[in-house]
């Protein structure tokens, strides 16, 4: 369902860069091919006319119409090998990211098994420990 279009209101800076961000999107390719004013209405909920009354979105359209009129232009939606490469490299970043925090993780709960144990030598609970700061102490003074 298409958004209503607002009849009184204004473009304003923010509002006129995110529909400039979303033209840019469909210059790339992200979005598809067919790119008309009535696509970006139904987005924007701006009519057409005022649309085409703001020089950077005029500008942005055209450059997205020209640049999806482009025969030899590569659509960032089509490259699949690039896709599954950078998709491949993500998950390989994240799996080692993994295996650092497991590794830290590993390295605390060791630090806190000895700090347990030297508590227990010294008579010390872990529940004494763990008991929350009075007011005093928790202001520094």
């Amino acid at each position: 369902m298409p958004k209503a279009i607002r009849a009184n209101s204004k473009i304003s800076e923010s509002k006129a860069a995110g529909i400039v961000a979303e033209l840019e999107r469909w210059r790339e390719g992200e979005l598809g091919t067919k790119l008309t004013w009535e696509r970006i209405e139904a987005f924007s909920g701006f009519t057409r006319q005022a649309l085409s009354r703001h020089q950077e979105i005029s500008h942005a359209y055209k450059e997205a119409k020209r640049a999806l009129a482009d025969p030899a232009r590569r659509s960032r939606s089509r490259a699949n090998s690039d896709e599954i490469a950078y998709l491949d490299q993500t998950l390989a970043n994240l799996h080692s990211q993994i295996r650092r925090y497991e590794a830290l993780e590993q390295q605390w709960l060791q630090r806190w098994q000895r700090i347990a144990y030297h508590c227990s030598r010294k008579g010390m609970s872990i529940e004494e420990l763990d008991q929350p700061l009075d007011d005093l102490n928790r202001k520094g003074v």
